[in-house]
């Protein structure tokens, strides 16, 4: 961990953790001086100010340490709170890991000869073992539960069926396939930010594994909901089935009871990035039910992808863009009053002044929208291109064709010159900058028939993803009735 860098603080903990710590250090059992019991409620009660450089360190650290304020003494405050959330850390893996840590009981009873109390203790930690919800852990455990049972077993019994060791087998396979197909996913998503990079991972014994699943859907269904989540979502991203988006969401819905909240907004998540990515490869029917998910997961509070009551920067901008794109403006307006002040981003404030610059924009407050984009500073690729394609759409709309030019030559120049950019996201700003040059041209010259159809038709025909797709085939019909 570095030493005195309070951002490090909100990045170590969720807000929960954040809630626990003071918990921890409040406690009389643990000693914590009184200066740091201080520093963490400074800390948790002006997280805005410290995050958006409002106030600093040392301000923090002079309301504490008075007359003793010194550079000394203020690295000797943060590093004695670095020490405590370290402790804090360590405190809640040990209790976090306290059903692994049984484990070792039940083995050293073993290796004292103790068996009837090894037997006892392996038949109470599989009675809380199987409470736990779907995933690895879970199935890691109850497998090493069932080795341990397995292990006890009397010699005489060896040419008897042993159910412990089927189990032990079997949620070792459990195991291995939530990790295995977790793995899948990342790659297949990483592969596809860098799809013209000509690196390719090697995704040995999908078929296999699929295969093996699929040939038996009903006990992966009913038993491991969270495994055939997973096999849904990469049979998916193989496929163009739509039936199989309407099966993982009903799965999920049928889950709700088994899995837990942070289980169901992560697989939610999963299933709204796949559709993003059918609409980024030309499958613009999906909007329509990507939205209609999205207001789903918003009753539902599973928006929340980042932490307790934090959403991601991603989401949040993606919704927003989402509604926008179908014309639900109003409900953009409600999504973005209710969820602004809950990005867990250091980018925050740029973030919302972009999002709320598209809403004026489409409220035709192009005065206020102007506004807002003065406000946005873009710190990285996403919101700097973002805005810049942004821009185009208003000075279009305002006839500024000499300034679109500039916007447009410094975009390309920015994506050209930064190697961050994943190549899908430059190769969407290069073709839709060469929309937009053809658009401002046929606009200047006040429209050429033949050139306006021709365009229109590169538009409708391209299958990736255009910026403001709609409000370009706006401007295009508007060229055709002149």
């Amino acid at each position: 961990m570095k030493k005195q860098e309070i951002p490090e603080i909100y990045s170590l903990l969720s807000d929960e953790e954040l809630t626990r710590f003071g918990d921890y250090i409040r406690s009389a059992y643990f000693k914590v001086p009184e200066r740091i019991i201080k520093l963490y409620g400074i800390i948790s009660e002006r997280r805005e100010d410290i995050k958006s450089g409002k106030l600093t360190r040392k301000e923090i650290a002079s309301g504490i340490l008075k007359k003793s304020t010194t550079e000394a003494s203020i690295r000797k405050l943060f590093s004695d709170l670095n020490r405590e959330i370290e402790n804090f850390l360590k405190t809640e893996y040990l209790y976090s890991h306290n059903l692994t840590g049984e484990l070792f009981l039940i083995r050293q009873l073993k290796e004292n000869g103790n068996i009837l109390k090894a037997r006892q203790a392996a038949g109470s930690l599989y009675k809380q073992a199987v409470r736990l919800p779907p995933g690895e852990d879970k199935y890691k455990l109850l497998s090493d539960i069932e080795s341990e049972v397995s292990g006890m077993e009397d010699d005489s019994d060896f040419y008897k069926f042993s159910n412990s060791l089927q189990n032990e087998s079997d949620n070792l396979d459990a195991a291995y396939f939530t990790r295995k197909l977790l793995l899948f996913q990342l790659m297949y998503s990483k592969e596809k930010l860098n799809s013209f990079s000509g690196t390719r991972y090697r995704l040995e014994m999908i078929g296999e594994l699929l295969g093996f699943i699929g040939g038996n859907k009903d006990k992966f269904r009913e038993s491991y909901p969270d495994i055939y989540l997973k096999y849904l979502m990469l049979k998916m991203l193989g496929s163009e089935d739509e039936e199989l988006i309407l099966e993982y969401r009903d799965t999920l819905e049928s889950n709700t009871g088994v899995l837990t909240s942070q289980q169901q907004a992560g697989f939610y998540s999963d299933l709204y990035n796949y559709l993003t990515i059918r609409i980024a490869d030309g499958g613009h029917q999906f909007r329509r039910p990507l939205l209609e998910l999205y207001m789903l997961l918003d009753k539902k509070d599973l928006l929340f992808d980042n932490g307790n009551n934090r959403i991601h920067p991603y989401t949040y901008k993606q919704v927003i863009d989402t509604a926008i794109h179908l014309n639900e403006v109003k409900w953009a307006e409600y999504f973005a009053g209710k969820y602004s002040g809950a990005i867990d981003d250091l980018n925050r404030k740029n973030i919302v002044s972009l999002e709320y610059a598209k809403i004026s924009r489409y409220n035709n407050d192009i005065k206020k929208s102007r506004e807002y984009l003065a406000k946005v500073d873009y710190r990285d690729y996403i919101h700097y291109l973002d805005a810049k394609l942004f821009l185009l759409c208003i000075e279009y709309d305002c006839g500024n064709y000499d300034d679109a030019e500039l916007i447009m030559d410094s975009a390309l120049k920015y994506n050209k010159n930064n190697p961050d950019i994943p190549e899908l996201f430059s190769a969407n700003a290069r073709r839709t900058i060469r929309l937009m040059k053809k658009l401002f041209r046929l606009k200047e010259n006040s429209g050429d028939g033949y050139e306006t159809g021709k365009l229109e038709r590169e538009v409708n025909d391209e299958k990736g993803f255009i910026y403001a797709r709609n409000w370009m085939k706006e401007k295009i019909a508007e060229l055709k009735e002149r």
